[in-house]
């Protein structure tokens, strides 16, 4: 804000205060304000700076979410996040590839376990069931029959 005239030392409370009359460019009125608190001021008030602020867009355009990558894609039906931005990208190049969103039984592998790895060529599409299928046959048991962890 801009400093239009010192008014002086005021006294609030207990203490005495530096006044000065600032002018506010957001909503052009004059305003009344301690000297040290209108100068680092960028306007008049709490509702005055946020009706003028540049709004602030999406904090990252990818960010890592339990080692895979995931694209900002607000508009998409099934993004997640507290508020539901975020997209993981190897289900959108499976999209892009199949042209339909996929549906929350299907799945997509990365064939070489890699989760980085988001090449199409290293996706495939399969439902829940086929996956849990396709890990178990990696898993070793034990000799009484039980998986291993």
């Amino acid at each position: 804000m801009e400093l239009i005239k010192d008014l002086g030392q005021k006294k609030q409370g207990k203490r005495n205060y530096r006044f000065g009359l600032f002018f506010c460019e957001c909503c052009e009125k004059q305003v009344e304000k301690i000297k040290r608190d209108g100068l680092n001021a960028k306007a008049c008030s709490h509702k005055c700076y946020a009706l003028n602020r540049e709004k602030r867009g999406a904090y990252k355009t990818k960010i890592m979410i339990n080692k895979y990558r995931y694209i900002y894609k607000p508009e998409h039906p099934f993004a997640i996040g507290t508020k539901k931005l975020y997209v993981a990208e190897h289900r959108l190049l499976m999209e892009e590839k199949i042209g339909r969103y996929l549906t929350d039984k299907e799945i997509v592998h990365h064939k070489d376990e890699d989760t980085l790895n988001n090449n199409i060529d290293n996706l495939e599409l399969m439902t829940a069931v086929e996956h849990i299928k396709h890990h178990t046959k990696e898993r070793k048991r034990s000799k009484n029959g039980k998986f291993t962890i």
